[in-house]
């Protein structure tokens, strides 16, 4: 894979016609917790630190870096989250911030996507630098420098300061719950879709393209997708892979800045889902394995538009062919990759019934003003009949 250090912390001049910048000042997963006073010293001016971590990282790997920090002289304070599904809404980040005060020099946070987006967050409203211990391979917003977060019941992606710097132990990381590595693996195969619909927003509408950004996170990608086996065998290099395509993709995101290059209609129908769930009051599934369903549900959508008659017809339908079709998956590429890494390729496990289905196809598109195949299939006057196709093959 592409050395990313290189881009770290450093301007870059591109083709695209903007001067990108990565805020990010260092990535490395050799990390060992005894290496935590080091980095701290190197990172955070003071010795004040809030630490952030969750019930989901072993005890004895916060108790180290508990230990290391407080032989080093620094004083601790600790937020401690204990709910085994948390959600990261105003109450959890109102929980970092009172157990703040205004010495706090700095915030470390041990632990995956949720406690990474919560520490990102309150620091960037302490405006104190923040980094992030990663303990799981679960999504791809350690390096991102918007936090996702539960806004009044919505799935929402605020502003936030870029992490400082990112660490984390491979051998943790590979170790870590199943559901994590097929949720981080969900949320890499959500990039196959997330790029057909920028592309497909390109040539309809003009928007702004990086091809730098773009070969980013298509590399990485598919790196992740062709070692997909190993890495369902934790084979410590594949997830290495996993987890450095899940920072890439942050990476590209702070480059555009915009999360075009990693988002797209699949991140939509995962966002709908949480909001959904929210409102049902029920557990809310990782984000990385809405996305992976997500990615099947726009696979058939672009089957359809593809095919139809309707698409056929514009002018530039063979323009936007060449240019979604370096990108976009076939439904059955899809289901092997969801197959091997263990996630359900029928609705229902997703807890998805037809009605669902098709109301989220219909609904979802509009959560947010991008464009998307969702947009594009509503503006040809086929998102009805496009709902109806993919729920048909869905339920077979």
């Amino acid at each position: 894979m592409k050395d990313y250090k290189t881009l770290l912390n450093t301007e870059i001049s591109c083709e695209c016609g903007k001067t990108h910048y990565v805020p990010i000042k260092d990535v490395d997963f050799l990390f060992k917790a005894g290496d935590i006073s080091k980095i701290a010293s190197q990172h955070i001016e003071g010795k004040e630190i809030l630490l952030v971590v969750d019930c989901h990282t072993d005890e004895q790997i916060n108790n180290e870096i508990i230990a290391e920090l407080k032989k080093a002289e620094y004083n601790l304070t600790i937020s401690r989250f204990t709910d085994k599904k948390l959600v990261p809404d105003e109450k959890a980040v109102g929980t970092i911030l009172m157990d703040s005060d205004r010495n706090t020099d700095g915030i470390i946070s041990v632990g995956s996507g949720t406690i990474s987006d919560l520490a990102r967050f309150a620091a960037s409203r302490m405006k104190v630098p923040v980094i992030t211990i990663a303990t799981a391979p679960s999504m791809d917003g350690y390096a991102a420098a918007g936090a996702s977060l539960v806004v009044k019941g919505a799935k929402k992606t605020i502003k936030a300061f870029p992490v400082t710097a990112i660490y984390g132990d491979i051998d943790v990381i590979a170790n870590s719950p199943y559901e994590m590595i097929q949720a981080g693996f969900g949320d890499i195969a959500g990039k196959k879709t997330a790029l057909a619909d920028w592309a497909l927003s390109r040539v309809v509408t003009d928007e702004y393209w990086c091809d730098k950004t773009v070969e980013l996170v298509e590399n990485s990608t598919d790196i992740c997708l062709e070692n997909a086996t190993k890495i369902s065998q934790r084979d410590k290099k594949s997830i290495e892979y996993l987890i450095e395509a899940l920072v890439l993709s942050g990476i590209a995101m702070s480059l555009a800045d915009d999360t075009r290059p990693a988002s797209g209609g699949e991140h939509l129908i995962s966002h709908y889902m949480v909001m959904k769930d929210i409102e049902r009051g029920k557990i809310i599934p990782s984000h990385g394995i809405t996305v992976a369903f997500g990615t099947l549900i726009l696979s058939y959508l672009y089957e359809y538009l593809l095919g139809s008659s309707e698409f056929l017809s514009q002018d530039n339908s063979e323009e936007i062919k060449e240019a979604v079709g370096k990108y976009v998956p076939a439904p059955k590429e899809v289901k092997e990759w969801l197959d091997i890494i263990g996630l359900p390729l029928h609705p229902e496990g997703y807890d998805v019934d037809r009605d669902y289905l098709e109301e989220m196809i219909l609904k979802a598109g509009f959560l947010r003003d991008r464009f998307t195949v969702f947009t594009y299939l509503d503006k040809l006057g086929v998102l009805d009949k496009a709902a109806e196709y993919t729920v048909s093959k869905l339920y077979i």
